[in-house]
């Protein structure tokens, strides 16, 4: 039970209530390409904890990987999946470090196999 008790027009106490801000965004329908693509960056340097859910809805594998930077223009890559999202299956992909800008990039593990997945970023600010 919260505690603020008011006499007279005067606060006695106050019980803080605090709620992480919840960030979704979701890219559906990609068709995945032979060369390396990265989709648009999310500026993570307001979220404490952020994933992103692949989905791979086509016929054939693909291949994920999650980027981050310091400036948006220069990437390093951190997690790669480990092994290629079969047709049907879902991965979810956490960063293990930490830097300004995150995004995903995305590849058909086979060259001329293209495929399609759906992108759901979730994080929670701090």
């Amino acid at each position: 039970m919260l505690g603020a008790t008011i006499t007279d027009g005067t606060l006695s106490s106050v019980t803080a209530i605090s709620q992480k801000s919840f960030f979704e965004q979701e890219t559906i329908g990609i068709a995945t390409a032979d060369a390396l693509t990265p989709l648009a960056a999310v500026t993570t340097s307001v979220l404490g904890t952020y994933s992103f859910f692949v989905y791979n809805s086509g016929t054939n594998p693909v291949n994920t990987q999650v980027e981050i930077s310091a400036d948006g223009v220069h990437y390093f890559v951190d997690t790669i999946s480990i092994d290629p999202l079969a047709s049907g299956s879902v991965d979810v992909l956490v960063p293990a470090r930490f830097l300004k800008y995150t995004r995903l990039s995305y590849s058909s593990t086979v060259p001329g196999s293209p495929s399609t997945i759906d992108v759901i970023v979730n994080s929670q600010g701090t």
